[in-house]
């Protein structure tokens, strides 16, 4: 588990620490099971994300005429550096 630093308006933080209270429940665990709530249905299978990446749209890595880049272009470290 990871620990997250937050900033919240003080009457944000207010509401949020009274019902954190009303559920019987720390600041940082009612702010947890808010984030899985939200969040944690969509990340159920991890291979979805990179089938949904997959399946976009291809990117035209061609020239103005129609050319593929070298082995040599792809690999040009000299740009990196």
């Amino acid at each position: 588990m990871k620990n997250v630093t937050i900033t919240l308006p003080e009457q944000t933080l207010a509401k949020l620490r009274i019902e954190a209270a009303k559920a019987g429940k720390s600041v940082s665990k009612f702010m947890a099971d808010l984030a899985e709530e939200r969040i944690g249905s969509r990340t159920a299978d991890p291979g979805q994300a990179m089938r949904q990446f997959l399946s976009g749209p291809l990117y035209d890595l061609t020239d103005e005429n129609g050319k593929a880049p070298s082995r040599e272009q792809i690999y040009d470290r000299s740009r990196v550096r």
